[in-house]
């Protein structure tokens, strides 16, 4: 009864804030927070034929806001980032990924597109946006999906972190593990980032019928060290970002000879995944 009440007033509480922030939308539409840039990277990661649809409905959506004459104060900034880096796989579907890179005013400094003159802005509704080099003129453009979450109150395994729409789906209730969409999220990926005795971190969602890569959207801090990203899709072994020893992304042929070579540890499949769902932290659970 305890559990079925405290989720009854962290309910009532999103729908406030949601109501809150929808409002804040029409009225602070193009506010930004004051506070310091800290994101290094984002890189998003998924297979190839999803980025390509989300890419083309990113395109259509805008399209309808133009014919429209729309008054919504933001652009979806999948159209941003037509180009990406592809890694195919034997048996699985080849992976995508697209990374931005930023300095720590948030300006765009480099990655798979060319987005020079943007700027990383964190908006009044804690969007993360990019704001192009004409603004006001050309509206900012909302990278699609992602929000800057504080995490669980007083935990900081795994945030604040960028989290998106799927994130917030992925570590509630009714979840199904192994589903297509990949069971590493912004908190698995967050709580490696921040371990400093990790040497990597590892996107692979382990299954009875195979690994695999799914979708998720990782980061780092300007602060961080480079951290290699590795994942397991199908029987292969990717390195997809900040490789060691100068290495290309790329197939990692051999797991254990690329670990034993670095003085990392063999990768180990968690004891269950999402690692991290909110029912292990409704007592502190409010909003996200």
């Amino acid at each position: 009864m305890h559990i079925i009440k405290t989720l009854l007033v962290g309910l009532l509480m999103c729908l406030m804030t949601a109501l809150q922030a929808e409002d804040l939308t029409e009225k602070k539409q193009h506010d930004w927070l004051e506070r310091d840039w800290e994101v290094r990277y984002l890189l998003f990661v998924g297979p190839e034929k999803d980025r390509a649809q989300d890419y083309r409905e990113a395109q259509q959506m805008n399209a309808r806001f133009a014919r429209k004459g729309s008054t919504y104060p933001r652009l979806h900034g999948g159209v941003l980032m037509p180009n990406a880096t592809t890694f195919p796989t034997p048996k699985r579907p080849a992976i995508a990924t697209i990374l931005i890179s930023f300095d720590a005013e948030g300006n765009v400094t480099g990655g798979d597109n060319d987005l020079r003159g943007f700027t990383g802005r964190l908006s009044f509704n804690d969007l993360i946006m990019l704001v192009p080099p004409d603004y006001p003129a050309t509206k900012p453009y909302a990278l699609p999906y992602l929000r800057w979450s504080q995490g669980i109150p007083g935990n900081f395994t795994f945030g604040p972190s960028p989290c998106t729409f799927l994130d917030q789906k992925r570590y509630e209730e009714g979840w199904k593990s192994g589903s297509h969409l990949g069971d590493v999220g912004c908190r698995e990926w967050t709580a490696q980032l921040f371990d400093n005795e990790r040497p990597y971190i590892d996107v692979t969602t382990y299954t009875k019928r195979g690994n695999f890569i799914g979708q998720l959207i990782g980061w780092a801090r300007l602060k961080d060290a480079p951290k290699p990203v590795i994942g397991m899709n199908g029987n292969t072994w990717l390195c997809l970002l900040e490789c060691p020893a100068n290495e290309q992304p790329g197939v990692i042929p051999d797991i254990e000879a690329w670990t034993s070579r670095h003085g990392y540890p063999m990768p180990e499949r968690p004891r269950h995944q999402p690692e991290y769902p909110d029912k292990n932290y409704y007592r502190d659970i409010v909003c996200e």
